[in-house]
């Protein structure tokens, strides 16, 4: 930015973690960030410019923050697309609001997935009795039946092991419009994110191995360890994607490795991703600042890495019926470095309440191997772990 020039201002539509580092991230790169937030005790509200404290259904709200930044950006693809619409009217938004109306329902995100002939497991839509009678006579189970919207980490879905079982799921799940997919022999689990400037450069970060605890991200790793096939196939796919959407911005793409070789697409995310969270130190500028520099129409820069591994730190951790107080939100200064030269670094979100499974945080070790990432990221974790049974929770 030139002397004088006055600073792009982004605004961050959600206020949880992921427009936090958004936010710290457009910091460091000299923006400014507005973000429209449901209250000042959530996370992207501790660090950002200004603050407008709203309901996303205040259409006059939402107006007047449009036309106060330069361009939008969101933390979830679960807002309404009317609503990303009524503001793009007044600043451009990035991604644009038809790729959010794709990836935030699992209908459409299959029906476009398909349109492109990109893998996706074997799938049935259940929308009405009469389709829920068909898929039970029609479908190879086993399965699982995911609600079409507003699922995330586990919630909205539900396993159905027999044909029998999918009329009692379906009632479960409200009779909500929902997709049946089959399961998935997979050998590991996989995300490829994304970044496209609104020059149409495109970069990924290569494949990150994603291992789940309960239907929550617990570790990334990155790079993959998977066979270079296997990963220059889902970037292959990614690409393809993306630039199908004329993505400007982030997509996240989460994928199965199969244990036959062959890759499928599980699901799309318009947004940085937890998977992502790892670039913040394995690469020269994250999934974080590349957002940034594409919705400001920049290049978006160099994507140098090292092996890093991610670990979330959850609720779980803390001490129960307590309300975490921080010293510091964001990276704990400086990062640790161990006797094998790994260094670790761990973040905290600062939410005020902590609940089993919630994400509070999360820690990063990185080093000049993925073996030494791991073992490092692994070590650090337990020494949490054993806060938590032996002393009563961290304490940060």
């Amino acid at each position: 930015m030139k002397k004088g020039e006055k600073p792009f201002v982004l605004g961050l539509l959600g206020d949880g973690q992921l427009a936090q580092m958004t936010a710290l991230a457009a910091r460091s790169l000299g923006m400014k960030t507005h973000v429209f937030a449901s209250s000042r005790e959530n996370p992207a509200a501790f660090v950002a410019d200004e603050v407008t404290l709203g309901d996303l259904a205040d259409e006059k709200a939402l107006v007047a923050f449009a036309k106060s930044v330069d361009a939008l950006t969101y933390d979830t693809e679960n807002l309404p697309y009317e609503t990303i619409c009524q503001a793009a009217a007044h600043a451009p938004a990035y991604p644009d609001p038809n790729v959010l109306h794709i990836a935030q329902h699992r209908i459409r995100e299959r029906t476009f997935l398909s349109s492109l002939g990109v893998p996706i497991p074997n799938v049935a839509y259940v929308t009405s009795e009469e389709q829920c009678q068909h898929a039970a006579h029609s479908f190879t189970f086993p399965g699982v039946l995911k609600t079409a919207a507003f699922g995330y980490d586990g919630k909205g879905q539900r396993v159905v092991r027999e044909a029998g079982a999918l009329r009692t799921a379906w009632r479960d799940l409200g009779e909500q419009p929902c997709v049946l997919e089959a399961f998935v022999d997979f050998e590991r689990e996989m995300s490829v994110i994304v970044a496209r400037a609104q020059t149409g450069e495109m970069q990924t970060f290569g494949v990150i191995d994603n291992e789940h605890r309960n239907h929550i991200l617990h570790a990334s790793v990155s790079p993959s360890s998977l066979p270079s096939s296997v990963k220059q196939e889902a970037q292959r796919i990614a690409q393809t994607i993306a630039a199908s959407l004329d993505l400007v911005g982030l997509l996240a793409v989460e994928m199965f490795a199969t244990t036959d070789g062959r890759v499928l697409v599980n699901e799309l995310a318009p947004r940085p991703h937890n998977s992502g969270h790892v670039t913040q130190r394995a690469n020269a500028l994250s999934q974080f600042h590349k957002l940034c520099l594409a919705a400001s129409g920049q290049a978006l820069g160099e994507i140098d890495a090292r092996p890093g591994v991610m670990i979330n730190l959850l609720g779980d951790l803390f001490p129960k019926g307590t309300k975490p107080v921080y010293r510091h939100v964001g990276f704990l200064e400086p990062p640790l470095t161990v006797a094998s030269g790994a260094t670790i670094s761990t973040y905290f979100y600062g939410k005020k309440e902590a609940r089993n499974g919630r994400k509070m945080g999360h820690l990063i070790a990185v080093a000049d191997t993925v073996e030494k990432a791991y073992e490092a990221a692994a070590h650090a974790y337990q020494m949490y772990v054993h806060a938590a049974t032996a002393a009563g929770g961290v304490r940060v």
